[in-house]
């Protein structure tokens, strides 16, 4: 029998006595131990949401407003000049 390194992270789930007897006989049957077999697509699935809200998709209509804004940017307001007059918070001394 392979042993393998202990993980030192746990989790525990809440599940009925049926939904535990039928994922372990899918386990089972697809030759994988149960917590493999339910960690599996969670993971899978975890990465996907992750990766779809690190993205930004802009219709081609957002796509043009973006190149517009880049390509022509507005002159600061009297209000951004006065903010950007301001010091460094923190200051670059307290570093």
């Amino acid at each position: 029998m392979q042993t393998e390194a202990l993980k030192p992270a746990r989790m525990e789930l809440k599940t009925t006595k049926d939904a535990k007897e039928l994922l372990g006989q899918a386990a089972l049957l697809d030759g994988m131990d149960l917590t493999s077999f339910v960690l599996g697509p969670a993971i899978e699935r975890a990465r996907k949401v992750i990766a779809d809200h690190a993205l930004i998709s802009l219709s081609k209509k957002g796509q043009l407003a973006l190149a517009n804004v880049l390509n022509n940017p507005a002159k600061p307001s009297r209000e951004m000049k006065d903010l950007m007059s301001l010091p460094d918070f923190p200051s670059k001394d307290a570093r």
